[in-house]
C-alpha cells in the first residue's frame, strides 16, 4: 500500500470498531475529502508522548454525520485491518505512508476459547445493561469485535492490534472481561453491605471473602 493517508491520533482503532471523529484541522479536512471522494481508506496510528507507533489500523469513512460552514465535519469511520507503516512522507498537507497489511499467524481461536469469551461478554453486557448484550459472531477476528465494544486502555488496545495470534488475543480479551466482571461484583457487594450495616470493608477484603 503506497501513499496511504496517515492520521496520527491519541487513540487506537481496532478492525471492525466504529468511532466518530471530529475533523477540524485544514490538512485533515483535505485528507477526509480525498478519502470520501475516492472511497479510499486512511490509517489511524497511535501517537502520544512515546511517539508514533508503527502498527496502525486502516479506517474507512462510512458516513459524514455533519458538515459545518467553516469546513469542519463529523465523520463515522470503521476499522478495517492492521498495517505496518514503513516510510512516512511529508509531500502533502497531511502525511502519507507506505504500509504493509499484516496477516495473523494464528487466524482463529478454538471453539472453547471463543465460547468462553462470548459468554463472559454476554454476562458483563447484561450486568451493565448494555444495548449490545448479544456477543459478536464467532470466527476470525472475534477478539477485535469484542474489544471494540469495551472501554479499554489505549496501550492494551495497541497490544491487541500488534498481536498476530487470534487465540492469544482472545484469551487476553476474555481475561479482561473476567477482571471487569469481578470488579463489578466487588463494587456491588461494597454498596450492598454499606446499605445493610454501614460498615464497609476494603475492596480487597471483600474480594477475598467472595473468592475473587
Amino acid at each position: 500500500m503506497n501513499d496511504l493517508p496517515l492520521f496520527p491520533l491519541g487513540l487506537v482503532l481496532l478492525p471492525g470498531e466504529t468511532v466518530p471523529l471530529h475533523i477540524f484541522e485544514p490538512r485533515y479536512r483535505e485528507l477526509a475529502a480525498r478519502c470520501v471522494d475516492g472511497d479510499e481508506p486512511f490509517a489511524i496510528a497511535l501517537e502520544d508522548a512515546h511517539g508514533r507507533r508503527d502498527v496502525a489500523c486502516t479506517a474507512r469513512i462510512t458516513r459524514v454525520l455533519r458538515t459545518y460552514p467553516d469546513g469542519r465535519s463529523n465523520i463515522l469511520v470503521v476499522g478495517e485491518r492492521p498495517v505496518l507503516l514503513h516510510a512516512v512522507h511529508d509531500v502533502r498537507a497531511y502525511r502519507t505512508a507506505d504500509a504493509e497489511p499484516l496477516e495473523d499467524v494464528v487466524a482463529r481461536a478454538g471453539a472453547a476459547e471463543e465460547e468462553r469469551a462470548a459468554s463472559l461478554y454476554r454476562e458483563l453486557a447484561v450486568a451493565l445493561d448494555s444495548e449490545q448484550a448479544d456477543a459478536p459472531e464467532p470466527g476470525p477476528g472475534l477478539s477485535y469485535r469484542i474489544a471494540g465494544r469495551l472501554e479499554l486502555p489505549t496501550e492494551v488496545k495497541q497490544e491487541l492490534l500488534e498481536s498476530r495470534d487470534e487465540a492469544e488475543r482472545l484469551r487476553r480479551v476474555a481475561d479482561l472481561l473476567d477482571g471487569l466482571a469481578r470488579g463489578l461484583a466487588v463494587t456491588a457487594e461494597v454498596q450492598a453491605r454499606a446499605v445493610r450495616n454501614g460498615r464497609v470493608r476494603t475492596a480487597e477484603e471483600i474480594a477475598g471473602e467472595l473468592g475473587l
